[in-house]
Parts: structure tokens; sequence; C-alpha cells
């Protein structure tokens, strides 16, 4: 039988259904019986009472029926279950499907990833920047309010926080906010300019136990890249920053420019320094003409420029093994449409091979805004995307999870089924979904075909033509 289908099915019934809920249901404590699973196989859970063991023992049963359907060996799931960050990512799918049934993509109960942007102060003055940063907003959060929002995000099942801004190691609240998400095994990643990395700041966020960092870098030309992001020495601070945090072992870390015409043709050169420098990843940022961007439109790659590029990242991945990413939803049909479904990310910070590769695709699905992930900006804002600034709730008034569950709008966006433009009808759909904040960017309407797919091209020419006519 294949093994898809057999997955499928043993998520759509709904005795299994209701057996998750009673699995990942928490007590007033936070346990619940899910945990108690999990130390049949990780002892570092704890050991169990006899009583609460044979309590236990038909729910564990039955977790060993779904490691045999999703095809896991016993070591597999041992090795996965000893991170615990790993153990909320399997509660937050239990009660997602529970509460959603199986959808493609998967509608989330919470998110598993939330972008935090921090501060909206930065010590550069990119020309694209999304959020305008520079100073601080006098609105933002108190650290005992950060503290306190890590702890929802926590009780929720939220399993990766990314750091962001304006430039998250200006903000001194930065590190015990980071140290409150590992206290509750959260992945965390830093998304940063590179030119704070000194030695000393590398070897902190290694102490307090950052999973990842993200540097921006727009040009292999120093120059050209200190005129696009404002200061002088940029590109030099960076790099050496690149190299301060690829010395600490415990830290992934990731090259990511963000690429438009000004810098496509150096898209090879880049990923050669990124190699060159034994970066994990390189990660391009797809163009989104918000903030300071929108003085920037006519930088935008055409839909031919931007196939080229994920074909280019398919093939550096393919040849040379390094991994490459992007925030472009297109990136999963190219790759899927090149090896038949067998190569594909599975997030925007993963890749899969193999036989259930295109399941995993579609059940996390390319673009998760308002569906998989959300942000909160520097005063407890939350909108559904970093380039999306629709305001779906405010944290200084409401909870996480009212706001998650209670938005219409986030509500509406986990709908893929009223797509217009191709990306309504395209067998890749589930997979990718286009990107929801550049359709909105262009058409302001989130539904609208995402103009950057070459299968939206009549969307692009639209645009182009409005463009022609303003301009006379």
């Amino acid at each position: 039988m294949d093994i898809t289908y057999l997955i499928r099915f043993y998520l759509k019934s709904k005795l299994n259904r209701h057996v998750f809920s009673l699995l990942s249901k928490k007590d007033k404590s936070g346990r619940s019986l899910l945990g108690d699973i999990f130390s049949f196989y990780v002892p570092q859970n704890g050991r169990l009472p006899l009583s609460r063991k044979l309590r236990v023992l038909p729910f564990y049963l039955f977790f060993e029926i779904g490691r045999l359907v999703f095809g896991q060996t016993r070591e597999d799931v041992k090795k996965e279950l000893s991170s615990r960050t790993f153990q909320k990512g399997i509660s937050l799918v239990m009660r997602s499907v529970a509460h959603y049934g199986p959808t493609y993509p998967q509608k989330f109960i919470a998110p598993p990833v939330v972008v935090w942007n921090f501060t909206n102060a930065c010590n550069l003055r990119c020309k694209h920047c999304y959020q305008s940063a520079g100073k601080k907003l006098p609105q933002e959060l108190s650290l005992s309010k950060r503290l306190d929002i890590i702890d929802q995000l926590a009780a929720e099942d939220v399993f990766s926080v990314a750091f962001s801004g304006g430039e998250p190691l200006t903000d001194k609240d930065l590190w015990p906010v980071i140290e409150r998400a590992k206290k509750h095994a959260m992945y965390v990643s830093i998304a940063t300019n590179g030119t704070l990395l000194t030695k000393e700041v590398a070897r902190r966020m290694a102490d307090v136990g950052v999973d990842y960092v993200e540097i921006s870098v727009d040009s292999v030309d120093p120059k050209k890249h200190d005129e696009f992001r404002g200061v002088p020495g940029a590109w030099k601070r960076t790099i050496e920053g690149i190299e301060n945090v690829v010395e600490q072992d415990s830290i992934n870390v990731g090259l990511a420019p963000t690429i438009t015409r000004m810098n496509f043709d150096e898209l090879e050169d880049l990923i050669k320094l990124a190699m060159k420098l034994k970066v994990d990843k390189f990660f391009v940022f797809n163009f989104i003409p918000v903030g300071e961007g929108r003085n920037l439109i006519d930088l935008d790659l055409t839909p031919e420029m931007r196939e080229k590029m994920l074909n280019i990242l398919y093939d550096y991945y393919v040849k040379y093994g390094i991994v490459t990413l992007s925030t472009c939803p297109q990136y999963a049909r190219v790759c899927m449409m090149r090896t038949e479904g067998t190569l594909s990310p599975t997030s925007h910070y993963t890749m899969s091979r193999g036989e259930k590769t295109r399941l995993i695709a579609e059940f996390i699905g390319g673009c998760g805004v308002g569906r998989a992930y959300c942000a909160i900006q520097p005063d407890g804002i939350v909108t559904p995307c970093v380039y999306m600034p629709i305001v779906v709730g405010d944290l200084k008034k409401q909870s996480f999870k009212e706001i998650w569950m209670g938005s219409p709008i986030l509500e509406d966006l986990r709908s893929r089924e009223d797509l217009k433009g191709h990306c309504g009808v395209c067998e890749y759909r589930s997979a990718c979904g286009g990107c929801r904040a550049r359709a909105y960017a262009y058409f302001g309407d989130y539904k609208a075909p995402d103009p950057g797919c070459i299968n939206n091209k009549e969307a692009f020419l639209e645009l182009k033509k409005k463009a022609m006519t303003l301009a006379k």
C-alpha cells in the first residue's frame, strides 16, 4: 500500500483525531498524556510511577502504531524525541489535526513559528528595509511584557521564535528573553545585519543556546553592499561577524541576501562566498515592496528572472551540497518539478528527500502567513507577516491565543480555496500557495495572484501596463 495514502488515512480517522485530542490535552501543570508517552522513549523525561505507566500503556501502543504507519524505526523516534523542541512540535501537530482535521496545507491551532521584530532600533539605513527601522519606538514593550509573551507562546506549543528588527542586537533585553525561550525548549533564531557580531557576542549567543543566526549580505562587492546598507564599512564588519559566529560549533549560520535586479547577476558569486565562509545555509529572501522597499519597486525581479534564480538554487543544492533555501514559496514547485516530487523544501528552513516528501511539503504548505506563522511588532501589535502591515491584534490588550484563534483576517488567510489567478488552480497550491504578502503589496488583496510566479505572468504584465500608464 502507498505509504502516503496510509498516512493520510491514519490522520483522517475521527477516532484517531479523538485520541490525538486526549493525548495532547494539558492539565493545570502543563503535563499531558503525550508527555508520559515520550518517557517510554526518552528516559530524561522522567520515570513514570507504575500506576501512571499502566494508565498510559494503551496510548503508548497507539503511538507505536502511528510510528509504524509513518515508517519510523524506534531508534529514529528516540533520536527525534531527545529534542524537547521536537516534542513540542509533535504536541502542536496532534492538537491541530484534532481541532481542524488533516488539511493540506495544515491549519495550526497555534503557529509553529513566530517572527518577532524585537525593536525598531537599527544601526544601518538599508534602502529596502521592510520595517523602516532607525530609532527605537517610544511604545516598545517592557522586559516583563516581553517575557510574558514568551510564556504565552510556549503555553500554546509555539516551538520556534525568530528575533528580527530593526537590529535585535541593539536591545539589551534580547538576552533575558532568549534565555526564557530556551527554558521553554524553543528553537531560537536571530536575523541580524552582522555588524555587531563581535567574538564576544558570538560566544554569548552560543552560551544562551541560540540555534540559528541569519546574516544579511547583499553583494560580494563591499562598496555596493555599503551603499545599499547606508553605512560605510558595513560589509567588512558583516563578513567578520559571519566568521565569528561560524566559529561557534553549536550555532547554524545562514548567509541571506535579498535578490533584486541590483544583485541578480551576483547570485552564484554570493553562493560561492557562502561556501567559502563555511556557513550552513544560503537563504534568499523574496523582495516585497513594503516599508522603504516601496521606493525600489523597479528593482523587483521579473517572473522569468525569479524562475532562473530558483533553478540556480536547486542546482547548487544538488551539485555542491550547500543548503540553498528561499522565502519564495515557488521554490517548492521548482524542486518538485525537477525531481518528480522526491526533493522539496518542507519549510522556509528545511529540505526533505524521499517518498514522503510531497506529503510533507503539502502538509507544511509553503507560505505560512496566518496559518503556520505570524509576526509580532516592537510595540506588541500582531500582524500576519512581517511584510504584511495588517493589524490583527494587540498583545498589550489581548492574549496571543485570543488573537490567533479569534482574528477573522487570520482565519481568512488559512484558506487557499479562493485564491485568484493561477494560484487558485495550481497543482502545487498546497505546497506553495504563492506569497500572500507580495499579492497584498501589489494588489492590495492578499487573495490575489503572486505576480512573482512564472504561472502568473499575466498578473505581472498587468502591473507593468498600469505602471506605464501612470508614467505617461
